[in-house]
């Protein structure tokens, strides 16, 4: 009809606004997905399997960012036997986009120098192209890696970029909820261990001997942490004396644990055939030294106990010295020994003393020496002295705890520093 003219759309702009109208459905299927209520590692599958389909892939990964380990990291591949997969940050493409923070696309992947083959190598697979995008959470930071690999008709382009990046923005809720719940999970994993830990460790811990004759004995140990490393002993030797140990690895928690249960070992397998208390010592202090390298040391007090005389022969490496009580009087049983493993040989010197009757011996750990009140000021050596003086003519078997709620008393709420560990022992008449 003349004057009239019809606009006319070209075969390519309708093909490209079809496939922009897909793409549009296939975030909306995506963004269904993300707010659906399955399984995380089941729905990053499912998203990563609806961006393989939308761009036509042979490949697809999804690498979290460990920022605790410096690596991006993924167990959710798509096109592939599914296994974990670790990379440095900034090594390969998928590191350099989690450093960068910048998507990549590469035509020909071996002609750039920043693709590692490595993975190819072990494989068998040939990776020909590649786009990798940066997935960023609300505040901008780079929560994890989407990489799609060999697209198979034709090459990467813009629009593909586009779609990969409005898709990495939906799944970047999804993500940061699944690394908060895998932190949970594995806080409760290590929680349960921890209690675990502590459970077997209190049990390796034996009760007071209560058949000694002449003499009442009691201990508590109260670790800082689940698990600690400070330790007591008994052991009952062929010739009727009592054996007794306590010691103190340096630092806390699980490392220091592992440390004193090579000590309790050791020390349960020579105390009954070693006589000579030094020499005792210095195999601990070579197992020690060779173990930890100098890196740990224990403070260890260890005594034999003649339930006949009083006698009591002891060797102190490095540790706070016990205190015997007797008539208002505190004697330190001190002696020059070094700490076990500081020095690959020791300096270990045995002293004698008598249990007189009707005197107390009280063992400790510097937890209680070293408890700090609000105002960070140690309970120190002087106070706990006297502290130690004043209790001392209690029940014996109510004196650890008498003496741990003083100085829980003391702390105010503070967080503990240290174990605290105590054996008390009195000689009965």
């Amino acid at each position: 009809m003349a004057g009239t003219s019809t606009a006319r759309t070209s075969p390519g702009t309708l093909q490209a606004a079809i496939v922009e109208i897909e793409r549009l459905r296939t975030l909306v299927e995506a963004s269904k997905l993300i707010n659906s209520s399955i399984e995380s590692d089941k729905l990053f599958d499912s998203i990563l399997e609806v961006a393989r389909r939308e761009l036509d892939v042979e490949r697809g990964t999804l690498y979290f960012l460990d920022h605790a380990r410096g690596e991006i990291w993924s167990k959710i591949a798509s096109g592939l036997q599914s296994s974990e997969i670790r990379l440095p940050i900034g090594k390969g493409l998928a590191g350099t986009v989690a450093a960068s923070g910048e998507a990549i696309i590469l035509h020909d992947a071996y002609a750039d120098p920043r693709f590692d083959p490595s993975s190819d190598v072990k494989s068998g697979f040939k990776t020909r192209s590649m786009l990798s995008v940066p997935i960023h959470n609300r505040d901008g930071a780079i929560v994890g890696v989407l990489q799609l690999l060999n697209k198979r008709s034709g090459e990467f382009g813009r629009r593909d970029l586009d779609f990969l990046e409005a898709l990495s923005d939906h799944m970047a809720i999804a993500m940061e909820n699944a690394l908060l719940h895998l932190s949970a999970m594995e806080r409760d994993r290590m929680l349960r261990e921890l209690q675990l830990g502590r459970e077997i460790q209190s049990r390796l811990l034996p009760p007071p001997p209560d058949d000694i004759p002449g003499i009442e004995i009691s201990a508590s140990c109260i670790p800082c942490y689940e698990v600690g490393g400070d330790y007591f002993d008994f052991i009952r030797l062929d010739s009727g004396e009592l054996a007794f140990a306590l010691g103190d690895v340096s630092g806390k928690g699980v490392s220091a644990a592992m440390i004193m249960s090579g000590v309790q070992a050791a020390y349960r397998l020579g105390a009954p055939v070693v006589r000579d208390l030094p020499n005792l010592v210095e195999r601990l202090n070579t197992l020690i030294y060779r173990g930890a390298g100098g890196r740990k040391y224990v403070t260890f007090f260890c005594g034999v106990y003649d339930p006949h005389t009083g006698g009591l022969r002891y060797t102190n490496a490095g540790h706070n010295p016990p205190l015997l009580v007797k008539n208002g009087i505190a004697q330190r049983l001190d002696t020059t020994g070094t700490p076990i493993g500081i020095l690959p040989q020791g300096r270990f010197g045995e002293a004698a003393t008598v249990i007189e009757p009707g005197a107390t011996l009280v063992l400790y750990t510097d937890g209680f020496v070293e408890a700090e009140n609000p105002d960070e000021e140690q309970y120190g050596m002087s106070r706990w002295t006297a502290t130690v003086l004043e209790a001392a003519s209690g029940p014996v078997a109510e004196l650890p705890a008498h003496l741990n709620r003083l100085i829980t008393a003391y702390e105010d709420g503070a967080k503990p520093l240290d174990d605290k560990t105590m054996v008390v022992m009195r000689r009965l008449g």
